[in-house]
């Protein structure tokens, strides 16, 4: 039998309506909502306003644990988000308080209960922040007080990732890897690691061509293979990869990257081209998922003729990626199609919004999906959960 998703719309809040937008979870559970926008090139979260509070630098927080039951899509938004303002920001040697300037097109990923986030687009222009703004912040979290802010100074920061948006990032290992994505013009393949224990960065290996904006990593580990970065889609003029299912592995311990085409699903075939789009680790202990080491859904399938002010096609699909561990790194890959049941909610198609994946106690990976962009080119302002079974 093939693995079967189970959706659960969690709540709808008309404020959190968004795509381009940071998302990561916490180890405890906590989903970390972080600016995007909801007109093009616009950047929500940017300043106070008398309704909810929100000020330049808030997140928003959704406590997953907290969440036993779906809500209904009338509950008031104040059962379920929570929003931190800014407090009183570290200090770097100059003694000036530190907040981000609000953004599209940049990541954020997790290490205990700090979100880190790096890059990103300011405004209208839709030019990239400036080196300060666009480099690496932490935010602890302090609830309920508010988030903390800081800029990380690396120490060799001529060695950084050049600016720019809708890159990949991932942490693995203590590691922060900043992957692809849009500088002033063009697309990049450049690959960087920031180690947060010494604040260094490192130039990697870059890509498999072509160069690209959009795509995702998941993170994770295997026996036979070590730490390893995997790569699915991205765009470069068309949606990617040009031959469907084709994945691109970086080994960490080799710093190199290789590149192979994955067993077909006998029933479906190969997940389509697509960009913008969820792809997370994904572990879990039922028999169907023994070997499995991410989960691909969603994303955009053909881009409007409008660019960036329009919406095109989205797939509404999901696609679990397995290994056998007893093969080499580019060795016994497998897409595996997951079904949707014949009954119970499923999400519209979308794109534009950033996976991201919580593992509770019994080590079973939960898929968040927060805003997006719509057909109808609205923005979402749902947030989904997703299990497989």
């Amino acid at each position: 039998m093939p693995p079967l998703a189970r959706w659960s719309l969690l709540t709808k809040a008309s404020w959190s309506a968004r795509s381009s937008h940071c998302i990561s979870t916490t180890k405890s559970g906590l989903i970390v909502v972080y600016s995007g926008e909801l007109k093009p090139r616009t950047p929500v979260d940017s300043v106070a306003d008398a309704k909810d509070g929100v000020t330049k630098g808030s997140v928003h927080i959704f406590d997953l644990n907290a969440s036993l039951t779906n809500i209904h899509p009338d509950a008031t938004e104040a059962r379920t988000w929570q929003t931190l303002p800014p407090t009183l920001a570290r200090v770097e040697q100059d003694a000036t308080p530190q907040i981000p300037e609000p953004r599209v097109g940049a990541t954020t990923v997790n290490d205990g209960d700090s979100i880190y986030m790096w890059g990103g687009r300011g405004g209208i222009d839709m030019a990239p922040l400036d080196h300060i703004q666009a480099g690496l912040w932490r935010g602890d979290l302090d609830i309920p007080s508010g988030v903390r802010w800081g800029r990380i100074s690396a120490v060799n920061e001529v060695h950084a990732p050049s600016p720019r948006s809708y890159h990949a990032s991932a942490i693995l290992e203590g590691k922060i890897y900043i992957h692809a994505g849009c500088p002033v013009v063009g697309r990049l393949g450049t690959l960087h690691a920031f180690d947060i224990a010494t604040r260094k960065w490192q130039p990697l290996a870059s890509a498999p061509e072509p160069p690209r904006g959009g795509t995702a990593l998941a993170a994770t580990s295997l026996p036979s293979t070590g730490p390893i970065l995997v790569r699915y889609g991205g765009f470069n003029g068309m949606e990617l990869p040009p031959d469907v299912g084709i994945i691109d592995i970086y080994s960490v311990n080799d710093d190199k990257w290789y590149t192979t085409k994955p067993a077909e699903d006998p029933a479906h075939g190969y997940p389509g081209a697509r960009s913008v789009h969820g792809f997370v680790p994904f572990r879990s202990g039922k028999p169907f998922a023994k070997d499995a080491v991410a989960l691909l859904f969603y994303g955009e399938k053909d881009a409007s003729n409008l660019g960036h002010a329009g919406a095109g096609a989205f797939w509404d699909d999901a696609w679990l990626l397995t290994k056998d561990a007893t093969e080499g790194i580019s060795g016994g890959w497998v897409w595996k199609k997951v079904e949707n049941p014949s009954n119970g909610p499923v999400p519209e198609g979308r794109g534009w919004f950033p996976g991201a994946v919580w593992e509770d106690g019994e080590g079973e990976s939960h898929i968040v999906m927060q805003g997006g962009l719509l057909s109808s080119n609205e923005r979402s302002d749902e947030l989904w959960e997703l299990q497989i079974d």
